[in-house]
């Protein structure tokens, strides 16, 4: 099971890296859309009409899938100063019970975030002239690749707690 465990982590990091890229592309593009319209406002003084709202379609899918992807690493806020002073098996009951509560919220939220997209699918950006759903559908998407990732963490932490620790729980001074 330890084995199925990692092939599910290596794929899984596979998954986290091409968002992690994608979020990257995603920023740089921000940066030059609103460098663009920084330099077109005061340079040209021709402010860009759909820079903003295209910035704004950006900002949201980073948003969601840097969710996910900070879940994945970690890197997410947490309370390791009370956590850290409970005995090993409270602390690896408190990991697995985290991990399956946020993946079990982030299922619940899946099905409205769908509704919600639908909606605003049938609608059209005022400056872009394009479906709000491209924006709509960050929320689904992100949602629900923090409820895999959370799965994958549950039962990781499940399945190879001694992995588990080794890659998310660094020793004093690491």
């Amino acid at each position: 099971m330890k084995g199925i465990m990692r092939r599910i982590n290596k794929i899984y990091d596979v998954i986290n890296k091409i968002n992690e890229w994608f979020i990257i592309v995603l920023m740089a593009a921000m940066c030059l859309d609103l460098l663009a319209q920084v330099i077109f406002r005061y340079v040209f003084s021709t402010p860009l009409t759909w820079s903003e709202e295209l910035a704004r379609y950006m900002f949201v899918w980073m948003a969601l899938l840097g969710s996910a992807w900070c879940g994945r690493n970690h890197i997410h806020v947490r309370m390791t100063a009370v956590i850290s002073k409970f005995p090993p098996a409270a602390i690896h009951v408190q990991q697995v019970a985290i991990s399956a509560f946020i993946a079990i919220i982030c299922f619940y939220l899946f099905p409205p975030a769908c509704q919600i997209f639908v909606a605003q699918s049938k609608l059209k950006a005022v400056t872009l002239g394009v479906s709000l759903g491209i924006e709509y559908i960050a929320a689904p998407v992100g949602i629900m690749m923090m409820a895999v990732q959370w799965t994958v963490d549950a039962l990781y932490a499940i399945v190879d707690w001694d992995g588990y620790q080794a890659r998310y729980m660094p020793k004093e001074g690491e």
